[in-house]
């Protein structure tokens, strides 16, 4: 037997905002809203359903990546799958349950031999539990991040249960058979890498350990193998060892945004290579190493090279020196700025734990309280996190529980401060980094609230000896007081809270909330009382906020903390006395602030520029329309003519039609609005005579999904007439222009095709050309 196992590390740095817990929009990832959702369009989603195409472009077939590959979803990038992509996270589970190719990783990608025992620990334990909350199983494997490894981190495994680990091959040191010497293998020379080999270890237990094919995976994320899926699966083929009794494993391993983020189209290469792998003839099947684990005996023995890793040529050095390994920036710039980081972190680290372990006589055995506390991170339809809040922590005061859970969010950060990407690049000031020290200023944060003790001057000091590259930002010291004015109290977030006029939550806050609006025009004075309650710690903030706004983007909010202490005197003030006096009386009656839009976070300002912008459409949309009606005759003339209208005239009569338009869309199923005679029709008609082309595109989304919703219901009650609806559609949406993105149509459809394959209608099949696919000519349409 020859098997094949590819595996993907999927992974992103946790790149939540530490205060709010949510990833904000960052600039550098457009066109996409964060690095997260760009990778999710051009790898995660892609991989789910890659297209097979012919020599024409067409789609022969769709394939589920994931069924067919050894992977793992790093837990942090998981969580935000499961919040924005519940599609996808769905996928994903359902992937691993026909094909069973996913593993744990360790929670937010330490490395794990830099780390204390305890720590590592940790990481083991949540990345375990939140692989068997999300996959409904134990994970038999682990991904080591950075397949960074030494004989203590191997033993943690064991202990935890774990069976094996994919190491890259330069990371063996030594192997033996059977009964046989050992026989040393440098730089991996020497070793077969498809044979997998147990690694004894000292404390008695032992784990198995799978080492890549190394030429393989540089090829795939380096080279040009991608470029063609033939010739990917004619190299893993030519791999395999032929004449062997013995069955053999071929595994490769790389990043899994190698498949379409890294490398365009990856994700199409990788499932042409699986179509040709699963029709090969002979003994050569496609699988996990935890399928060929559960078949076949490990009789071989291996010696580890400790700290060691597949990223750094110097073993664990390229996160905590200046080793030479950097990724991208200035060739000139140096990276001496790791180990004075690592330096500052283990500093505020001993001081988070030292308060942390205060907790002992509350709650025992501290370190496998906090283990335990994976549980608060759990999250979906059967979290235990309420469990957990009412076992572990229900016979306490709320004193006791908001200290508790404080120091248990300051843990949690004071981890996320220690991921691996932090180090790897080229900057104290880059991305990853000021990430890594946003979480340090937040664990900060917690540590003064928990204890009062204040160890910001600390961290700042140490910081300021991590020198880097650039002039603007030459030290980690300038790196974290550049991200200060993001820090976030209570009263701040209440404030943002109001600004942003949220009703029930606002980030990882929930609100409990009473407001009283004052209007005159756009002229508004919003009074509220407020109940602000941190999902995370319990931390709560009561008071009133006051905001004024002029109707533009110049709102203003000012708060006060305390019980509610109604006051009848601004009603009086907004409606009879003057801006200054109001303006004199809300600073006297609300002390704390103020706060201005520039406070909000990026989505939340742009979300409320959005909806001023569209309110004062709404306003003169009426102006519009009666300017419309008054020019229509000469609007249409001109346009006979073929001359220009006035400007002014052409944006009234545009403002009128998209405003129209956005009515109907509102009101009308799209589904509806394509047929003949529709109002919609009757639009088009007259926007033609005035001259003007209504912006169609508000139409795509939602026609798009209720096309989607047609051709599964189709699907599933084998209704012929629904998928030839759906082609008149389309065919409808075409001639009006109405770009629509059909990937889902797409995979619906060929769902369809899958379930009918051997009664195919022909409604289906003109459905399926419309879409792209190749179908046999009698049903192509062009």
């Amino acid at each position: 037997m020859r098997a094949l196992a590819l595996h993907g590390h999927f992974y992103q740095p946790p790149r939540e905002d530490p205060w709010l817990d949510d990833v904000l929009l960052d600039p550098s990832a457009a066109p996409a809203h964060d690095w997260n959702e760009r990778v999710a369009v051009e790898c995660y989603r892609p991989n789910r359903a890659a297209r097979l195409v012919d020599a024409e472009g067409r789609i022969v077939a769709i394939v589920d990546n994931y069924r067919h590959l050894s992977f793992n979803v790093g837990p942090t990038l998981h969580g935000w799958i499961e919040r924005h992509d519940p599609v996808l996270d769905r996928h994903i589970k359902g992937a691993d349950r026909q094909g069973g190719g996913a593993m744990a990783q360790a929670y937010n990608h330490m490395i794990l031999p830099l780390a204390s025992e305890r720590d590592r620990l940790t990481q083991i334990r949540w990345g375990l539990a939140d692989f068997r909350h999300r996959f409904g199983r134990p994970s038999e494997g682990f991904w080591l991040p950075e397949t960074a490894v030494d004989e203590a981190t191997l033993d943690d495994l064991a202990l935890c249960g774990v069976s094996f680990v994919l190491l890259a091959p330069h990371q063996c040191a030594a192997v033996s058979p059977p009964r046989g010497p050992w026989t040393e293998t440098p730089q991996g020379r020497g070793l077969d890498v498809t044979r997998p080999y147990r690694v004894d270890l000292p404390s008695g237990r032992s784990i198995t350990a799978i080492f890549y094919h190394g030429p393989l995976a540089q090829a795939l994320a380096f080279g040009d193998l991608l470029k063609n899926g033939d010739a990917l699966a004619e190299a893993l083929l030519e791999a395999l060892p032929s004449g062997r009794e013995e069955p053999s494993l071929l595994t490769v391993a790389v990043d899994g945004e190698t498949f379409g983020h890294h490398h365009k189209f990856g994700e199409m290469a990788l499932s042409r290579a699986f179509r040709l792998l699963y029709g090969s003839r002979g003994d050569t099947c496609v699988t996990t190493p935890a399928a060929f684990l559960a078949e076949h005996r490990v009789t071989w023995q291996a010696r580890i090279l400790p700290r060691s890793s597949w990223s750094c040529a110097h073993g664990l050095e390229r996160w905590r020196s200046d080793c030479g390994c950097r990724t991208g920036g200035d060739p000139s710039w140096h990276q001496r700025w790791r180990g004075p980081l690592r330096q500052a972190l283990d500093a505020l680290k001993g001081a988070v734990d030292e308060a942390f372990s205060s907790l002992e006589p509350l709650v025992g055995d501290v370190w496998r309280f906090r283990d335990e506390a994976v549980a608060l991170y759990l999250t979906g339809r059967h979290s235990p996190r309420e469990s957990f809040l009412a076992q572990r922590l229900g016979d306490f005061d709320e004193v006791r529980r908001l200290s508790i859970r404080t120091l248990l969010e300051a843990q949690r950060m004071a981890m996320f401060m220690y991921t691996s990407c932090g180090w790897f690049f080229n900057d104290v000031a880059g991305i990853e980094t000021a990430q890594i020290i946003a979480y340090a200023l937040r664990a900060c944060d917690l540590l003064h609230q928990a204890t009062g003790r204040d160890v910001l001057p600390d961290l700042l000091r140490d910081l300021s000896k991590a020198e880097g590259n650039r002039p603007d930002l030459p030290d980690g010291a300038a790196v974290a007081r550049s991200l200060l004015p993001r820090k976030r109290d209570l009263a701040r977030i209440a404030a943002e809270s109001a600004l942003a006029e949220k009703e029930k939550v606002y980030y990882a806050f929930d609100l409990d909330k009473r407001e009283q609006s004052l209007r005159s025009g756009e002229f508004r004075l919003r009074l509220a009382t407020v109940t602000l309650r941190d999902r995370r710690t319990g931390k709560t903030w009561q008071g009133e906020t006051a905001c004024l706004s002029q109707g533009a983007l110049d709102d203003v909010c000012r708060l006060r903390e305390g019980p509610p202490s109604p006051s009848r005197e601004l009603n009086r003030l907004f409606y009879e006395g003057d801006l200054l006096e109001l303006s004199r009386r809300l600073e006297a009656d609300y002390p704390l602030g103020p706060w201005r839009m520039a406070d909000l976070p990026p989505d939340e300002g742009r979300a409320l520029a959005f909806d001023r912008t569209r309110r004062a459409q709404e306003r003169y949309a009426a102006q519009a329309e009666a300017v419309t009606d008054d020019s229509r005759r000469l609007l249409v003339q001109l346009h006979l003519m073929e001359a220009a209208p006035p400007a002014y005239l052409k944006a009234s009569a545009e403002l009128a039609l998209e405003h129209r338009l956005a009515s109907l869309i509102e009101g009308t199923r799209a589904l509806d609005l394509l047929q003949e005679g529709s109002p919609l029709a009757d639009l088009l008609e007259e926007a033609h005579a005035l001259g003007c082309r209504p912006e169609l595109a508000l139409l795509a989304p939602r026609l798009a999904e209720e096309l989607r919703q047609l051709i599964r219901r189709s699907r599933l009650k084998g209704d012929s007439e629904g998928f030839s609806l759906a082609d008149r559609a389309l065919t409808r949406a075409r001639h009006l222009s109405i770009d629509m993105d059909v990937t889902r149509l797409q995979n619906e459809t060929w769902r369809a095709l899958e379930t009918e394959r051997n009664l195919l209608g022909d409604d289906l099949l003109r459905l399926a050309d419309h879409l792209g696919f190749a179908v046999p000519r009698p049903y192509q349409t062009s």
